[in-house]
């Protein structure tokens, strides 16, 4: 008879696992000595290590357990293609987050100092962009339901991938004064490939865009849509009636935005 050390070295697990085991009476072993002491048998090291594989492929204690106490022949395949489905999930699971990190990882860092309320000509290259459903009210309240409708849909791992963010405002004019009240959706970059299940796509045309930098709050926003308005009627410019208003954070701080944001007109 086999020591429960040499039992263990074995079948390649350890005397701890075989205690355990013994506790459990999920596998006991031949003989046990007054003083305490375990041994067993060779032909136990077979089954030892099914019940080792079995843990390995995922299956309980429990489960085992009842497996050995069912004499149905397709009792294991029950068990281990329930075992198959929760590995095909974790499989598609790690996939998006190994597609999350990587797309993350691949973003260009911009590295430039941002100058606020200052405007500048930004040429842009196009970009694919998933958007959220059409605000009606305006409110906080709408802007956290889209918010959390979008994501939802979307997928809130999107959010660490740190492609570009933000909202498209329909905003002709650059007007301050409409600012608040005018209607907008969420925006998120995605790749061509990306699933975006039911949410439609809009594309940002390639091009030179009157862009300026400022913070995230409607006083703020409204100050250098006044000052974005008169540099381009100083400088002549015609724009499109649509804001980008692309977040230069991945922190949100207030409305599903970043502190600081970049607001911009494609020049036509």
């Amino acid at each position: 008879m086999l020591t429960i050390q040499k039992f263990a070295d074995l079948a390649g697990t350890t005397r701890r696992t075989l205690i355990f085991y013994d506790q459990k009476e999920l596998f006991k072993p031949k003989k046990v000595m007054d003083n305490g002491y375990r041994y067993y048998d060779y032909d136990q090291l077979y089954e030892a290590t099914f019940i080792l594989e079995l843990r390995r492929l995922g299956l309980s204690i429990s489960e085992i357990k009842s497996l050995n106490e069912d004499s149905r022949d397709d009792s294991l395949n029950d068990n281990l293609k329930s075992v198959l489905q929760q590995i095909n999930t974790q499989m598609d699971n790690l996939t998006i987050l190994k597609e999350t990190l990587n797309t993350r990882f691949n973003q260009v860092t911009n590295n430039e100092d941002i100058v606020k309320n200052r405007p500048f000509i930004d040429s842009v290259i196009p970009g694919l962009f998933c958007r959220s459903r059409q605000s009606v009210a305006c409110t906080e309240e709408e802007i956290a339901e889209i918010y959390t409708d979008f994501y939802e849909q979307l997928g809130k791992l999107k959010l660490m991938n740190k492609q570009d963010s933000g909202f498209l405002t329909q905003l002709p004019g650059s007007d301050a004064n409409l600012y608040s009240t005018a209607s907008f959706c969420i925006l998120k970059k995605v790749s061509a490939r990306t699933d975006t299940g039911d949410l439609p796509l809009i594309k940002k045309p390639a091009g030179d865009y009157v862009s300026i930098d400022t913070t995230n709050d409607t006083k703020n926003i409204c100050i250098s849509l006044q000052i974005l308005d008169e540099y381009i009627k100083k400088n002549h410019i015609k724009i499109t009636d649509k804001l980008w208003q692309i977040n230069l954070d991945e922190n949100f701080t207030s409305k599903g935005a970043s502190n600081l944001v970049r607001l911009q007109y494609q020049i036509n």
